[in-house]
């Protein structure tokens, strides 16, 4: 049985984290440069820790068997979730700093802290893993894809492209999903204390992100953030569009709620709560970042529900 006050629950919770962020900016707690300062370390310390605390699991043949279909089903879905990114800067042309910031948005969801709960509430500890698979492309686009669409140095002023630059292959982001990937098919553990100093540490991606993300709000204007008719736009793509298409393209490969469940679920989140962060760091419109999260994260109480609801009804 579902249980929808747990969802709600896990939705409230960043809400007030948000706001004690608010009101922490608002009373002069910490200042826009401390923002900085904490954003950088959630980007290189922070979700690199939590990344390899979610891959600590003993080696299965059977979990890497359907790993891979989870896997090869996250594969799907951020291709089209970066076709309809490509498309929608093509139809609502944003301006050019807001343009990367409208594609990080669409394709990278909230799965740590709102999309574990949610799936655990449903199907139990057994779906985290899965979830944490399902997100492996999300932990290697962010850090490459994710910065090269959110860099605000997209173009110069004399129209020259700006080029990849592959060193961020070497990000700690990226080098933790290396190094988790290898802990998971050897089996291999950390020593304790060392395995508890790196849960207690990306333990702290989502309530200091969503702090930060509440700082950033208090510097918003918040009338803003329900008179932008793109982001309403982004919403409904984010939060409806993109889980029925999952579900319709999944159809033909799946009729089990397990694996068809979880896709679903995850991408159907609110935008992701480090697209701020990101943004902060790599020179995007963090102010943009900070609307997507508040808005959607808000529709989300109707329509994560909605979505379960749903589910339950043909399954």
């Amino acid at each position: 049985m579902i249980n929808f006050h747990v969802i709600l629950n896990q939705i409230l919770v960043l809400f007030l984290l948000m706001l004690v962020g608010y009101a922490a900016m608002k009373f002069h707690i910490f200042t826009k440069q401390d923002s900085q300062g904490f954003s950088s370390f959630l980007i290189k310390v922070a979700m690199p820790a939590m990344i390899l605390d979610s891959m600590q699991k003993p080696f299965d043949p059977q979990l890497l068997k359907d790993s891979l279909q989870i896997l090869f089903f996250s594969g799907i879905f951020y291709s089209l979730g970066f076709i309809i990114a490509k498309l929608f800067v093509r139809i609502f042309k944003p301006e050019e700093k807001d343009a990367g910031v409208f594609q990080f948005m669409l394709l990278f969801s909230n799965v740590g802290f709102m999309g574990y709960p949610v799936l655990q509430a449903i199907f139990g500890e057994e779906a985290l893993f899965y979830a944490a698979i399902y997100n492996l492309p999300f932990n290697l686009l962010v850090f490459t894809l994710g910065i090269y669409l959110i860099d605000g140095n997209q173009h110069t002023n004399d129209s020259k492209e700006r080029r990849f630059d592959w060193k961020l292959f070497l990000s700690p982001g990226i080098m933790a999903v290396i190094i988790g990937l290898i802990t998971f098919l050897f089996s291999i553990s950390f020593p304790k204390p060392i395995q508890q100093a790196i849960h207690l540490v990306g333990g702290l991606t989502t309530p200091l992100s969503m702090v930060i993300v509440g700082g950033l709000l208090a510097e918003t204007d918040i009338k803003k953030v329900f008179c932008n008719g793109k982001i309403y736009v982004l919403c409904f793509i984010r939060l409806i569009l993109f889980p029925l298409l999952t579900w319709g393209i999944l159809q033909f490969f799946t009729q089990d709620l397990f694996m068809l469940g979880i896709p679903v679920i995850i991408s159907g989140m609110p935008v992701a709560a480090n697209t701020a962060i990101m943004a902060t760091e790599y020179n995007g419109n963090e102010e943009l970042g900070s609307q997507g999260i508040f808005l959607s994260t808000l529709l989300s109480i109707i329509t994560i529900p909605l979505m379960v609801y749903l589910l339950t009804l043909f399954y």
